[in-house]
């Protein structure tokens, strides 16, 4: 057996997010050889894979045998999605990520091999995803977008063509960014905002049209 068929693929947070990264690998017809999660019960099966334990058992492991699906989800906060992700990482852990089978992408795309693209999300031609991104259920990612590493971008939310979303921004649902925009690093997109001028790191912008809460 070669060391690359040996290699084993752990779910670490199995909350909401998790299961729909778990759904979304099962349908593509590969497998996860069990959850990691402190908040399930050990033993505990969730569409038919293994609860295996929590941080104790995920320290036994090889980090040359083994890889890792982050399932920490964001509602805005992505620190601990990010914290699980650089931690683990330095440990020399490799994330993997998640294609869903009914989500579309363009041609020259470059996704980066940790990045979650879920059901009916599109990315349209020469789009840029970074590490650790999630580009969420029906999100529609139009050409030539670079989304920076741990971006979240929520479901239904629609980012125009040639827009770049700074490091660890968040889109929320069902929001639009118009042709062009620059988002910066860690701000957040409300819900249901239209947003039409480049925003500041570390803000959050909400309404239409979006403005900067004080």
């Amino acid at each position: 057996m070669s060391e690359k068929s040996s290699i084993k693929t752990y779910l670490v947070a199995c909350g909401g997010h998790g299961r729909v990264l778990l759904d979304s690998v099962l349908a593509s017809g590969k497998t996860i050889d069990g959850i990691i999660d402190s908040q399930l019960e050990r033993g505990a099966n969730i569409f038919g894979v293994e609860v295996l334990g929590d941080d104790k058992y995920l320290a036994t492991l090889d980090p040359h045998l083994s890889t890792l699906i982050n399932g920490l989800g964001s509602t805005g906060d992505s620190k601990n999605r990010i914290n699980l992700f650089d931690r683990f990482s330095k440990l020399g852990f490799k994330f993997v990520g998640v294609t869903h089978p009914a989500a579309s992408i363009g041609a020259e795309c470059k996704v980066n091999e940790s990045a979650q693209i879920l059901a009916g999300a599109v990315l349209q031609n020469r789009v840029e995803v970074g590490r650790n991104v999630v580009v969420n259920t029906r999100a529609s990612v139009d050409h030539d977008v670079v989304l920076a590493d741990h971006v979240v971008v929520s479901p239904g939310a629609i980012i125009s063509g040639a827009v770049k979303v700074g490091r660890g921004a968040f889109v929320g649902a069902g929001a639009v960014i118009i042709q062009g925009i620059e988002i910066g690093e860690y701000c957040i997109i409300g819900a249901g905002a239209v947003v039409r001028h480049n925003t500041k790191p570390n803000t959050t912008v909400v309404g239409n049209p979006a403005a900067q809460l004080e």
